[in-house]
């Protein structure tokens, strides 16, 4: 099974994780040499710049919604219960109501 990454997301994960990288390595010369760095602030800048490539340079935007295509002469489902709703509470029927016999 192959999966299909967009131009624009792997650049974007790309980017994300270079500077991931960057931040653990910085964090970890700052805290001093036996330090293993901040992992979780590398995690999140990570993310934070791959989402924000990502929807800046429009990843993701899918295709528009089809238009729906309806006979003209047909009324719409909706309006058909409406108007059967409608002839019920005229003849003082109601929907829950049952008559029996």
């Amino acid at each position: 099974m192959n999966l299909h990454i967009e131009a624009v997301g792997l650049l974007a994960l790309t980017a994300g994780l270079l500077v991931g990288h960057a931040v653990h390595k910085r964090t970890r010369a700052a805290s001093g040499g036996a330090s293993q760095g901040d992992l979780v602030c590398a995690i999140v800048a990570a993310v934070a710049v791959t989402t924000v490539l990502y929807l800046l340079f429009g990843g993701g935007r899918s295709a528009p919604a089809a238009p729906d295509f309806r006979p003209t002469g047909l009324a719409s489902v909706s309006h058909q219960v409406s108007e059967v709703g409608a002839a019920q509470v005229r003849s003082g029927r109601t929907a829950g109501a049952t008559s029996r016999q």
